[in-house]
């Protein structure tokens, strides 16, 4: 999509290049438009205001194409996007067989009975990972796990492998160096820091990327902390082989789909 300024600049070429426009403004083709048109004439303002209706415009538009884009591949039966709007739809004391339309939908949605709350659906090389949780990223029985299962290899279409997991949250164990201006902060806050930290992996969308520098930027919106470093970033994963990984690179993508804050150490200067 242009930029205001990008619409405004082909309007003012247009009238460079224009023979009629550029002598009734009295134009000097060997300067550009900057150089000989005041920022606040009113031929300046009139087309920014005409190019902040043109991006208004077209940002409208772009917003319009990718909702429908969306939905179109929500609505394609086997997608992804498809594959996650049935995941939260499943509803935990229906049997998966003998309840759906001929869209592949309950015939009756009962808000009370879908206990998925969160789920990411990956493709992954040769099968579709399906991550779930139930409220405040719950671990699901392993009932309801056992019947989601079923439900989802129900619906699949013939040939996808499909893997399924619901596990309780990658616990963080974090360690940082904080620098902080003593007038703005004169007490140690660890509660403040935890609370940036928390805010942002909870903002993580789920099945999303952990990244250092974004959590690190996080932090430094914490009034009176001017600079920060990460001294070590340990995820412990509930998974049957309890993986834990220290972070030496930048990204982190959470086994149970979400990440959960554990520990945090805090070193000020």
């Amino acid at each position: 999509m242009r930029t205001i300024q990008e619409i405004k600049k082909q309007m003012t070429d247009g009238i460079m290049q224009s023979g009629v426009l550029s002598e009734s403004l009295g134009i000097d083709k060997s300067k550009t438009w900057e150089e000989q048109i005041s920022s606040v004439s009113l031929i300046n303002l009139l087309l920014g205001i005409v190019a902040i209706a043109h991006y208004s415009l077209e940002r409208i538009f772009d917003t319009f194409k990718t909702e429908v884009e969306e939905r179109i591949a929500a609505a394609y039966p086997g997608s992804i996007s498809w594959l996650w709007n049935r995941a939260m739809e499943f509803q935990y004391d229906e049997e998966a067989n003998g309840y759906f339309n001929e869209h592949g939908t309950y015939k009756n949605i009962d808000p009370e009975k879908q206990l998925i709350k969160y789920a990411a659906v990956i493709e992954e090389y040769n099968m579709v990972q399906v991550k779930v949780s139930g409220k405040d990223y719950s671990k699901l029985s392993d009932e309801e796990l056992s019947c989601f299962e079923a439900y989802m290899n129900t619906l699949k279409f013939a040939g996808v492998k499909l893997s399924v997991s619901s596990l309780e949250s990658d616990d963080l164990s974090l360690k940082i160096h904080v620098w902080r201006n003593r007038l703005i902060m004169p007490e140690e806050d660890d509660e403040v820091l935890k609370a940036a930290v928390e805010d942002y992996l909870n903002n993580i969308r789920y099945g999303g990327t952990f990244n250092k520098t974004r959590l690190m930027d996080a932090v430094q919106t914490v009034h009176g902390v001017e600079d920060v470093t990460i001294e070590s970033c340990v995820f412990e994963a509930h998974d049957s082989a309890i993986t834990t990984t220290e972070l030496n690179v930048q990204n982190y993508s959470p086994i149970a789909g979400h990440i959960k804050l554990q520990e945090l150490e805090v070193v000020y200067e």
